[in-house]
């Protein structure tokens, strides 16, 4: 795989302003929604972070929301109050549920971060509601910190996340790996590379934004001695993970802190793969992934190794090389579907058809739903939900019109400012894997740039939405209507 290919791929899979105006409004719409359940004091204030913030997501992905109630840096909120405020969320989500507007409401209390499941009808974007998940906003915050300093590391993250995602190893719910073990892995790869301990010196002086980003600016231009392409990148990692497929059983792991491999046990059923988590380092990151799904991981990987071996012998040409690694790249088909596949409930499935029970009666149903059609929804059998890209043809249902922007986003509480913008254009610097990328780079970012806010990690704004105006969708949409 040449350079050049690894980045029209990057650029052919990265998500639409559309994909950011529909995130941006769900963070409002569940702002609104958290003022009216707790009252507006200035919190809690609801927060995106995860692939969003870092702009490692695809219109597929997920979007990770954190209801902070206090601007400290720290979690000290007992799960008691978690969970309470997790049950709450839910009580309005499935009155909203009920009218037609979000479906699939789950709420696991259960589980080590306590966390409401709901899906949005209108974009079919599933959101993952937890309470002051501050470690997870940390975490986007150092990896967006890596990301200025060297755009090379955006890029073979989201790589390396798509092509586990068309090949089904990202997903923690079906025992494979988390979005955050992939990116680590990756930032694991680029700090032996380099020869540095980075988040060992980022954080040095604490996990809070003003000491990560202080540390972070004594790192410009550096790595300049490493002078493999995004390419070379991607292939020399998926040689490591490769060559280590024999040692995860025996305690290998992945140390991001030490910037090496290092031997760790752990507790029975989570050391299958290691993944050290660089805050909390007792806990694993790759603790979801089974026993099984490691050699179906492995696998995947040889499969991975032995087509680019073949590429570079010539056996193979550039489009199907593609195709084996990505699937097949129709940016239109690229929409967000929900995902039926849950934890067990103690309600019985058939008493709801707006249940992920219901949801998967109508899988292969793809068309729009009209408000018209949200009214009968619990009579009704209830359809898979994808909204219409712009380019499409005209829909013969009807639908409710997204407001006009500017939308008025409510400023965090949280004590974090991050400066950079997202999503960042890659830039002509030396950067942390030495040779800059090519010049042509830096006009493959689709995404909508974004103003300065005072949130742990910026919003994507709405700077492009005035070209989709036309485009209409439901759900969430609906609610904000409503609102206002």
């Amino acid at each position: 795989m040449r350079s050049s290919d690894s980045s029209e791929v990057y650029a052919m899979l990265r998500p639409k302003p559309l994909d950011y105006d529909q995130r941006t409004t769900l963070v409002h719409v569940f702002n609104n929604m958290a003022n009216q359940i707790f009252g507006n004091n200035g919190f809690p204030v609801v927060e995106a972070f995860g692939s969003f913030t870092m702009d490692l997501f695809t219109p597929r992905s997920d979007l990770d929301l954190s209801v902070n109630f206090t601007a400290d840096t720290d979690d000290q909120y007992a799960r008691k109050k978690k969970i309470s405020a997790i049950r709450k969320f839910a009580k309005v989500l499935y009155s909203h549920q009920r009218n037609g507007i979000f479906c699939g409401v789950l709420p696991v209390v259960t589980a080590r971060v306590p966390i409401v499941n709901v899906i949005d009808r209108g974009t079919g974007i599933e959101c993952d509601i937890t309470v002051e998940n501050k470690d997870g906003m940390t975490r986007s915050m150092i990896f967006k910190f890596i990301s200025s300093l060297d755009p090379r590391f955006q890029i073979l993250s989201y790589l390396v996340k798509f092509w586990a995602k068309i090949h089904d190893v990202n997903s923690p719910r079906e025992r494979t790996l988390s979005s955050m073990s992939i990116i680590s892995l990756v930032a694991f790869h680029l700090q032996q590379l380099s020869h540095s301990e980075l988040m060992m010196r980022f954080l040095a002086d604490g996990s809070d934004f003003e000491s990560v980003e202080r540390n972070t600016l004594a790192f410009k231009g550096f790595g300049r001695t490493n002078k493999e392409t995004v390419a070379e990148l991607f292939v020399s990692l998926i040689s490591k993970l490769l060559s280590a497929e024999s040692l995860w059983e025996h305690g290998l792991c992945a140390s991001n802190f030490e910037a090496s491999w290092i031997s760790k046990t752990w507790k029975k059923g989570i050391g299958n793969l290691n993944v050290e988590d660089f805050l909390d380092r007792s806990q694993n990151f790759a603790r979801s992934v089974g026993k099984k799904e490691v050699q179906k991981i492995c696998r995947c990987l040889r499969d991975c190794a032995l087509n680019l071996l073949d590429f570079m012998r010539g056996k193979l040409e550039t489009s199907k090389l593609k195709t084996l690694l990505f699937g097949c790249l129709k940016p239109d088909e690229l929409v967000s579907k929900p995902r039926l596949k849950r934890g067990k409930r103690k309600r019985k499935p058939q008493t709801s058809p707006d249940s992920r029970y219901g949801l998967g009666k109508g899988k292969h149903a793809v068309h729009l739903v009209g408000s018209d059609q949200h009214a009968n929804s619990t009579t009704a059998e209830a359809p898979q939900v994808v909204h219409r890209h712009p380019t499409q043809a005209k829909a013969s249902t009807q639908c409710v019109h997204k407001p006009k922007p500017p939308f008025v986003i409510i400023p965090s509480g949280f004590g974090y400012s991050l400066s950079l913008q997202l999503p960042v254009a890659p830039q002509l610097s030396r950067g942390l894997l030495g040779r800059p990328p090519p010049v042509n780079l830096l006009h493959l970012n689709n995404g909508a740039q974004l103003p300065q806010q005072g949130l742990l990690l910026p919003l994507p704004s709405q700077q492009a939405a005035g070209s989709n105006s036309g485009v209409t969708y439901a759900g969430a949409q609906q609610l904000q209507g409503s609102e206002n």
